[in-house]
């Protein structure tokens, strides 16, 4: 049997319930009218759908610039709380003093000794109901996202880049213990139908966005309808739907008819965004000397998520956001299975988003430890365009993971591209596994013939080591232009990432997109890592200009194609000029490079 509660409390219970009904017309408190000591009351789920309450303390108000704004701090009282410590989840609880609401409850510290928290106040983030959306009542907002740092300045995939900028050195996400002041609270990510194999991995890879991966599940009866939801009711953002369903549990702070605003601190801050809003069910609240958090299960869908601000995310009751479809076919040994998935469109998050829903697959499918070799196929489909098909194999220590970074490598490449958004209509993955490590090591490499004619051939003799096999020779052949002046000529012979990051060092124009379609293109024709590559290379100076190469040029037009005035992204001096290359195709990727030299004589046999 509950305990009963105290009448004053069942009676403010009670009005805040009937307030709740029209939340339009709830009074509202600001943080100049708030003082030391004051009694607040807090909002939220503790267990299952019934909104609850906890009593607090005002503790007094950290004063902001007019972008940073106030943060209201309060003490829990309560003895739950107390007990627990603030939890992951709670994000967005709405706080009311003397009946009145005056913020939600959005941040706080790690190892912390008493329940202290911080309060948005109110009155900003009301603001973020006044905005008017770009993308209107109907679309979609597209790509969005802030730039994490090292994901968005200096993407690189392969030697492609977008420019010269070095990558940026990540820094600690908020929320962790760097942070000194009030940080916003990490938005627990309930993982429903996620492999238990890959919660630890999904857990690392979602960190620096400010998610907390924890168990998910379904919520009974497939939880609360959106006409359910008050002030204090816990609620979900969906990143991603299907066969594994990713949502961050939150709670919603304020509601006027259809408009709410929810969390009380931003996802991404992207701004004008499109995304699934779903009611929520807790099953608990997990302590932990760290940070505690709410174990939660997203339910029914309840809304469009249409705003993505620093003081809340503001979105509506009823609709339905656009979902990226991805589709991930796994053929095995055991048999063919297809997953069917759905991402949230946002630049930052949605490559790793398919890294976690292919990985998820290939572990779902029953494949899983490092004996055994993963060929991946993505297909990337836009409007009015041909599909881009990127290929590669993983065959590592981790197959998987190591799978995964392929996926998400040159999706993060391409979301991050300074030209245009990247709007796909789907995405489509085709992986096979095959049992054993099909990996492959240059170990040794003789020219055959040291000396060649203009316009002979040369060929090569090349060792190479299965994994836990005994050696193989294979031997290439490579022409050299009949227009090759004499000389010592160097013979390249490696695996397609080496010759990749070495082309990028030497000629770096080969690597720096002029165009969104460049880029589109460059990327399908990159090298497959499951090959043997040789190439006859001629040191020349070389300039690449508007996407064009010009090798062996005069002085004089390197002068005028290389000038000041067309620095930069515009054209690029080489020191490299590729005579010819062949390429061995093998079954699982290849380590290891060699230099050669080739003599080229007019007088040779």
């Amino acid at each position: 049997m509950l305990p009963r509660l105290p009448l004053s409390l069942a009676i403010a219970s009670g009005a805040l319930l009937l307030a709740a009904a029209a939340a339009a017309d709830v009074p509202t408190l600001g943080p100049d009218a708030l003082r030391p000591g004051q009694r607040a009351v807090v909002r939220t789920v503790f267990e299952g759908t019934r909104v609850d309450t906890f009593a607090a303390v005002i503790v007094g108000v950290l004063r902001g610039g007019p972008v940073s704004g106030d943060m209201i701090l309060a003490r829990a009282t309560s003895e739950r709380v107390v007990r627990t410590g603030v939890a992951q989840g709670m994000s967005g609880s709405p706080v009311y003093v003397d009946g009145r609401l005056i913020g939600a409850l959005s941040s706080g510290w790690p190892f912390m000794r008493e329940p202290v928290f911080g309060i948005t106040p109110i009155g900003e983030m009301l603001e973020v109901l006044d905005l008017k959306s770009a993308a209107g009542p109907g679309g979609s907002a597209g790509p969005s996202g802030v730039d994490v740092p090292g994901r968005s300045t200096g993407v690189t995939f392969r030697g492609l880049s977008w420019s010269d900028a070095p990558a940026e050195t990540p820094t600690a996400p908020a929320g962790t213990v760097a942070a000194r002041g009030p940080a916003p609270l990490p938005l627990p990510l309930a993982c429903s139908g996620l492999n238990p194999g890959a919660l630890e991995s999904v857990g690392r890879w979602l960190a620096p966005f400010g998610f907390n991966a924890v168990p998910g599940g379904r919520s009974p009866g497939g939880g609360p309808p959106a006409d359910s939801l008050v002030p204090g009711s816990a609620v979900a953002v969906d990143l991603l739907s299907g066969d594994l369903r990713l949502s961050a549990i939150g709670t919603l702070t304020y509601r006027d008819g259809d408009r709410v605003l929810i969390f009380g601190h931003p996802f991404f801050q992207s701004g004008d965004v499109r995304m699934p809003l779903s009611s929520a069910t807790i099953a608990t609240v997990i302590a932990s000397d760290l940070n505690s958090f709410k174990l939660g299960m997203p339910g029914q869908p309840a809304g469009v998520v249409t705003q993505d601000r620093r003081t809340a995310l503001g979105g509506r009751i009823g609709g339905v956001a656009r979902m990226l479809p991805v589709a991930v076919t796994i053929r095995a040994p055991e048999g063919r299975r297809a997953f069917h998935f759905a991402s949230i469109e946002d630049r930052a998050l949605a490559p790793t988003l398919v890294g976690i829903a292919t990985t998820n697959s290939v572990l779902e499918s029953g494949s899983r430890g490092g004996n055994q070799t993963l060929r991946w196929t993505m297909r990337l489909y836009r409007p009015a365009a041909p599909p881009l098909t990127l290929s590669d194999v993983a065959a590592g220590d981790s197959p998987p993971r190591e799978m995964a970074a392929g996926l998400v490598s040159p999706l993060a490449f391409l979301f991050g591209n300074p030209f245009q958004s990247l709007a796909l209509d789907s995405i489509a993955v085709d992986v096979e596994v095959d049992p054993g490590r099909e990996r492959w090591t240059l170990r040794a490499a003789q020219v055959l013939d040291p000396a060649v004619r203009p316009g002979g051939e040369v060929r090569v003799r090349c060792e190479l080591e299965p994994w836990r096999g005994g050696r193989e020779v294979r031997v290439l052949t490579l022409r050299v232009p009949e227009e090759a002046p004499e000389g010592r000529y160097r013979l390249w012979l490696g695996g397609g990432a080496e010759l990749t990051r070495y082309e990028a060092q030497h000629a770096p124009g080969h690597f720096r997109p002029t165009s969104f379609d460049d880029a589109w293109s460059r990327l399908g024709a990159l090298r497959s890592t499951a090959a043997l590559y040789a190439a006859l290379l001629a040191t020349a100076p070389e300039v690449t200009s508007d996407g064009r190469d010009y090798p062996e040029l005069p002085v004089s037009a390197l002068t005028l194609l290389a000038s000041d005035q067309r620095a930069g992204d515009a054209a690029r001096r080489g020191d490299t000029a590729w005579l010819d290359e062949r390429r061995l195709a093998l079954g699982g990727p290849v380590q290891g490079e060699l230099m050669l030299s080739v003599t080229v004589d007019d007088q040779a046999p």
